[in-house]
């Protein structure tokens, strides 16, 4: 059906005034029948009762009737499908409540499609202003329908998709932002529309969007990562993709953004996973290498490295037989490569240096993924010496065979340790998050801190009003007293300073736990620094507050400090921090080791007083910390060992052995200091630690 454009302009007065003097069309019917009938558009004119008696010759195109179908006619006969509220508004018009109406509405059309008509309905007047029916045309408007509900349903995907979605304007200013950006940056979407780009892209300033803007708009779309900030103020990686887009005479970018923190997550994790993974295989006594299905190398260990003299970029992508010193191991991979074997061992001669050497290798396919070709590991030891040793045993089938199990049986323990160290690794990333804990919690502090003291003045000053006025006028109005009573003044007057001086005292507690946080997390820090150690050991102790109270009717364990003058002194505070909290953990253990000692032994705990006792003094350029306590004790043969890597007294769920090895190196090795344990059974254990006051020119480097 085509689309017509109904002009209703001679009918714009709905109730003329009673001094209006009516044209004849007004007292004249026929006239008006006739003037209706040639109009050129479609339009009807129905009488108090809804009946037609005329009707444009492009109202019965429009619906394909014929006049002799409808004049005399109800409406509702012609159109038995039009919704209620048709018809109630059509009754005010004729009653004059309402001037005039207009509705949408869908309707079937002759041959049976569904059409969105638009109606505009208005009264028409006999002499004196009376309403002699109604005046109505039609307008078809389906593809303006089509278009607002196509945009509707764009804007429903926009504003419900995955990814944050907003549109900027060349001033900045947010214009548009989507449901999923309001959960991203935690604002609501009035609070956003009152923000600017600048307050929450940090990489972006006002006095680099111009040039970024032209940017985007010369290459239409850009694509970057940046780092957003929420409303709570956490700082997150984001993907953007920006689209320069002009609208009406003003220019816009849609920018589609993504919370990246999941992947850098996971190549962090990846990065980690394959330098650790790179240690150990530096760490097995063989040569180790891994290669594609294409035959290219993909990594090699330092010792395979080393024995050509090369540096391990340069096997990286190289073919295998580049450096042409082993026909045989290449024969070797080519063959392994070509079955359908996942592992294989041979022996095969290479020449490493000049010398003739022959290697045990040991081959395993591994899939990097379900669709990609096989790589393999390929891992050879130096048997030669071993050969020359025992030619007899060479010659024995059985004895090669159990050498090649048990060489399995190394690389797949090899690969189970690894696999666990990674594990292990991963959860000790958890304590990095401190930091930023400290850095969410530290800005709502501070605003409690920073207006509570204010709040404070406040409310005294408004107490001192009341009780100014209580003095003044002593008998207030009755519904002034009845409130007095009902919110008790006097108790509110006693208690609202005692409040507010309990929520100082909190936020001054939050505040002191942050700050030892924060000094706590200087263990990413690897900047030298001048610092008071006895911070140091605070912060330390203030972590540890929880542990220090005791479990299981196990006494409170007592702190005790004896510190000395201290200069400040050079060191890397975070390592520190590190060394104490593995120190004092070890010392909280043996407390809680010698007390459920004592229980089992059916010795009476209660004399037994847990106590951790820790000093500090100056000898000549260096600073000693003794950290004592009187738990469980060592055996000469546990303490001569305990700053072995992976050595335990403990169950290896609770600890791996690593952390005093560690401290031992941060002290020894990165502060050029010392660090010593004494200790006897059933008495007790210290441990000593000296550091230089100023650090070394080595320890620097």
């Amino acid at each position: 059906m085509k689309q017509n454009s109904i002009n209703t302009t001679t009918y714009e007065n709905s109730t003329p005034s009673p001094s209006y003097q009516y044209p004849e069309i007004h007292g004249s019917y026929n006239q008006l029948c006739q003037f209706i009938k040639h109009i050129p558009t479609a339009i009807a004119m129905l009488d108090q009762e809804m009946c037609y008696l005329a009707a444009s010759g492009m109202w019965l195109q429009y619906w394909q009737l014929e006049s002799s179908e409808i004049i005399g006619n109800l409406h509702y006969q012609v159109f038995p499908n039009l919704p209620a509220s048709w018809q109630e508004q059509a009754e005010k018009c004729l009653l004059g409540t309402i001037g005039q109406f207009e509705l949408e509405n869908p309707m079937t059309a002759p041959n049976g499609s569904i059409l969105w008509v638009k109606w505009k309905v208005k009264p028409w007047y006999i002499d004196k202003g009376i309403i002699g029916g109604l005046i109505i045309s039609t307008e078809e408007i389906t593809q303006e329908k089509q278009i607002q509900q196509q945009l509707e349903l764009t804007k429903l995907a926009i504003d419900n998709a995955a990814d944050a979605i907003f549109w900027i304007t060349i001033n900045g200013k947010l214009y548009y932002v989507n449901k999923q950006t309001c959960n991203l940056l935690g604002y609501s979407e009035s609070e956003l529309l009152q923000l600017t780009i600048y307050d929450i892209d940090l990489e972006l300033s006002r006095e680099v969007l111009p040039s970024y803007w032209q940017q985007v708009k010369i290459q239409n779309n850009l694509k970057f990562e940046s780092n957003f900030q929420t409303k709570t103020g956490r700082i997150f990686p984001v993907e953007v993709n920006v689209n320069y887009l002009e609208f009406h005479g003003s220019e816009y970018q849609c920018a589609i953004v993504r919370d990246i923190s999941p992947q850098k997550k996971i190549n962090l994790d990846l990065r980690e996973a394959k330098e650790q993974f790179q240690a150990v295989l530096n760490a097995v006594p063989g040569l180790v290498s891994w290669i594609s299905a294409d035959l290219r190398y993909l990594g090699v260990n330092k010792h395979l490295a080393n024995s050509y003299n090369l540096p391990i970029e340069a096997f990286l992508n190289q073919e295998v037989g580049f450096l042409q010193t082993s026909p045989e191991f290449n024969n070797f991979v080519y063959d392994f490569f070509a079955k359908t074997d996942s592992t294989n061992v041979r022996e095969v001669k290479a020449n490493v240096r000049g010398k003739n050497r022959i290697y045990l290798i040991v081959a395993q396919k591994y899939y990097r993924d379900k669709a990609s070709l096989p790589a393999a590991v390929f891992v050879g030891l130096d048997i030669t010496e071993r050969l020359a040793m025992e030619a007899s045993l060479r010659n024995s089938q059985e004895k090669f065979r159990q050498q090649a199990d048990q060489l399995e049986q190394t690389l797949q323990k090899l690969n189970s340790t690894t696999t666990k160290l990674i594990q292990k690794h991963k959860s000790s990333i958890l304590g990095q998050v401190v930091a930023g804990v400290t850095h969410e919690v530290n800005n709502p502090v501070n605003f409690i801190s920073g207006n509570i003291g204010l709040a404070i003045n406040y409310v005294e000053d408004l107490l001192y009003l009341i009780d100014m006025y209580q003095q003044n006028y002593p008998h207030p109005l009755p519904e002034i007293e009845s409130e007095i009573e009902d919110i008790e003044l006097d108790f509110l007057k006693e208690d609202l300073p005692k409040l507010l001086g309990s929520i100082m005292i909190g936020a001054e507690r939050i505040r002191d736990v942050v700050r030892s946080l924060r000094q706590f997390s200087g263990l990413e820090v690897e900047s030298i620094k001048t610092v008071d150690i006895h911070k140091g050991l605070e912060c330390t102790l203030l972590i540890l507050q929880n542990q220090f109270q005791g479990k299981g009717n196990c006494p409170d364990i007592n702190v005790v400090k004896k510190y000395g003058s201290l200069p400040r002194i050079e060191c890397y505070p975070g390592d520190l921090n590190q060394v104490f909290m593995h120190i004092f953990t070890n010392a909280i253990d043996a407390l809680e080791e010698k007390y459920q000692d004592l229980k089992t032994k059916n010795i009476n705990p209660q004399p037994f007083a847990p106590e951790i006792l820790v000093t500090t003094e100056v000898k000549d350029d260096y600073i000693a910390i003794a950290i004592t306590d009187n738990g469980i004790g060592m055996v000469e043969k546990v303490y001569s060992r305990i700053f072995e890597p992976l050595f335990t007294t403990k169950n290896y769920a609770k600890s791996m052995g690593l952390g005093l090895s560690i401290s031992q190196e941060l002290i020894v090795d990165k502060h050029q200091g010392n660090l010593s344990c004494k200790s006897v059974f059933g008495e007790g254990t210290e441990f000593m630690i000296e550091i230089p006051i100023k650090l070394s020119h080595s320890a620097r480097q």
